[in-house]
């Protein structure tokens, strides 16, 4: 596999999704100053969505999104990826509204998620794609296809082929060769692969089966993955099966819900011994400090952030970090720092000393679900409690 492909580029491993559109905190010290993966990816239906002058203000100066952020701070070789988001739109659309019976106005036009993209300034955009159900009949499946393709060639007359990410959907093999096959018609080298949450619910097996066989007829490409089920499945992706980069929402959330990522496990707050961590993240991170507060929230995200690209690189490590607490879970009292946690308890990444040495200090306490929603569309909604 010619993995050179993207990591000239700057598409490597772990691709968090950042929302610096509608989130301020993404553009303020210390995330301005991103310095935690090779890339990033945010979406149209973020910058549609938001309501913040922000916008308003870059469009009015004629700068790209990316340079606006870039003279906040943003590293200019950090890579941003623009998707549509028509992922979280469905999952909006089939949340608790639909269960209200509500029925939700949600949609992009093509034009509008252009409009987004030439706005952007981005390395890397992702087609506009239709989520394929393992459940749909071929009528439906069909009908799906040809707006992929229709939506694609759309972007084609856009962009330059060797800036298009475009989605493989499918659950048979003739439909993801025949869809990949249009591709590489028309010059594509960088692939990605969606519907990856419904499938995984729908039946794992088959989950299984289509990614290692869109892996297969992808060898020698990048490939992308759009969906990250569960935390644990992050080495299979990345190093069983094979593919390149994975993008996800999930540390935003788990942090949110006050959770710590240790490896590939996430253990609540409360179980965790922050003092055998020397790292900067982790020294602010004490319970005296209140989980509600706004700077433990940042610096959790962080510790997150860094401890998931970690591992990325090399799952083996995560494999020798395990924090053990079930003594304490049934208990529900704190687990108290002895020889056998701290042996168990990781250290983050070093390069945390140098990144935070600006971080905030602010003291207020706010009420994180009006900047951080967990909507129902989340991967971080399928990590068990």
């Amino acid at each position: 596999m010619n993995s050179s492909v993207g990591f000239e580029n700057g598409l490597w491993r772990l691709i968090p999704k950042n929302h610096f559109v509608s989130m301020s905190f993404f553009r303020e010290e210390p995330l301005i100053n991103w310095g935690y993966t090779e890339s990033v990816l945010f979406t149209a239906y973020d910058v549609c969505r938001s309501s913040d002058f922000w916008i308003d203000s870059v469009i009015r100066s004629g700068k790209t999104l990316k340079e606006a952020m870039t003279d906040l701070g943003f590293p200019k070789k950090t890579s941003m990826m623009a998707d549509t988001g028509v992922f979280e739109m469905e999952a909006k659309k089939a949340g608790i509204a639909r269960s209200l019976g509500i029925d939700v106005d949600i949609a992009l036009t093509n034009e509008e998620i252009f409009e987004a993209y030439r706005l952007s300034g981005a390395d890397y955009f992702v087609s506009p794609d239709e989520i394929i159900q393992p459940t749909e009949s071929s009528e439906e499946m069909n009908k799906k296809i040809e707006v992929i393709k229709h939506n694609f060639t759309d972007l084609l007359d856009e962009f330059p082929a060797r800036k298009i990410v475009a989605v493989i959907q499918g659950t048979n093999r003739s439909t993801i060769t025949m869809i990949f096959d249009f591709y590489r018609s028309h010059g594509i080298r960088h692939f990605a692969i969606g519907g990856l949450i419904p499938l995984w619910r729908h039946d794992k097996e088959l989950f299984k089966k289509t990614l290692n066989y869109v892996r297969k007829i992808t060898k020698g490409n990048w490939l992308h993955a759009f969906g990250l089920p569960i935390l644990r499945l992050l080495p299979f992706y990345l190093h069983k099966v094979g593919v390149d980069s994975i993008d996800t929402s999930m540390l935003l959330y788990l942090s949110a819900r006050r959770r710590y990522v240790v490896g590939f496990e996430i253990v609540p707050v409360r179980l965790v011994d922050f003092a055998s961590c020397e790292c900067v993240a982790c020294s602010v991170l004490s319970p005296k400090l209140h989980p509600r507060r706004y700077d433990f929230f940042m610096n959790l995200y962080i510790q997150n952030i860094v401890e998931a690209a970690k591992y990325s690189e090399n799952p083996e490590l995560a494999r020798k970090k395990k924090v053990i607490a079930k003594e304490s879970q049934i208990t529900g009292r704190r687990r108290q720092t002895d020889h056998r946690v701290e042996s168990k308890t990781p250290r983050c990444h070093p390069r945390l000393g140098r990144l935070l040495k600006r971080r905030f200090r602010r003291t207020q306490d706010i009420n994180m679900t009006n900047q951080v929603r967990v909507s129902t569309q989340t991967d971080a909604n399928s990590e068990p409690m």
